[in-house]
């Protein structure tokens, strides 16, 4: 009889602390914005400058980039915080779950950038590690949250349209290795064929190119800014998420 008495108020506190960690995630806006700062951490024109860029994307691809600032978690875990946001909000479409949020605790010192399921192969959670790790922290060690927001928004849109490339060192390092075997390979080529006569050069024999960028679920990418509704965002979509995307904090 004690045992259940203590598993029935285990269970009731385990309740308290999700009703706790819920009631602490802001409502749905109205009128709906893609951009929500509530902190004033950002100016009025940063805040309309970086709205109208996600509503251009969301045009395009119909894939909705969320924003939120807050001030604090009350102890929840981000990457949980922003899971439970995103389905309340129903970012992204419900078709294809195209939604990312892109979560800021300025307390906390946290930063979490969250993909709908629709997104998770576009944006993997190795690629949103390192949108957080290399683009948006170094920008906020120095307070400028504007710029990292403005880049980090810029390199998930990028990832998304599978461009993105990450500036690490080693990335690089790699990259380098891989480029002088590229031209090593190529001088050889180059001299075996010079005294052969004809025939094309294995440049001109590969037959194919770029793969020009991600195939995207709900549409395909238009030309730069064009599209943007006059009214502005139009709403979410009702759109899940399944846990992934990556955290970090500064």
């Amino acid at each position: 009889m004690k045992f259940k008495k203590s598993i029935t108020c285990l269970l009731l506190l385990v309740s308290f602390v999700k009703m706790g960690v819920t009631q602490n995630i802001p409502s749905r806006p109205s009128p709906p914005t893609l951009v929500n700062d509530y902190t004033n951490t950002l100016t009025s024109d940063q805040v309309n400058a970086i709205e109208k860029k996600l509503v251009a994307f969301d045009d395009s691809t119909s894939t909705q980039i969320a924003v939120v600032i807050v001030s604090t978690l009350d102890g929840a875990d981000i990457s949980d915080y922003a899971l439970k946001l995103g389905r309340a909000w129903g970012i992204g479409g419900k078709e294809y779950n195209n939604g990312v949020v892109f979560i800021i605790s300025i307390n906390d010192r946290k930063i979490n950038i969250s993909t709908g399921y629709g997104v998770e192969g576009a944006l993997p959670d190795i690629t949103a590690k390192h949108i957080i790790e290399d683009v948006v922290k170094p920008n906020f060690k120095g307070n400028d949250f504007y710029r990292g927001i403005d880049e980090g928004t810029n390199a998930i849109i990028k990832a998304l349209k599978g461009e993105y490339s990450s500036p690490r060192k080693k990335d690089r390092g790699a990259s380098g290795t891989k480029m002088v075997m590229m031209i090593i390979v190529i001088v050889i080529i180059l001299a075996l064929s010079s005294g052969g006569g004809g025939g094309g050069s294995f440049m001109s024999r590969r037959g194919y190119g770029g793969l020009g960028g991600a195939m995207f679920l709900g549409g395909g990418f238009g030309g730069s800014g064009g599209g943007s509704r006059s009214g502005g965002f139009g709403g979410f979509g009702g759109g899940s998420f399944g846990g992934g995307g990556a955290s970090g904090s500064w």
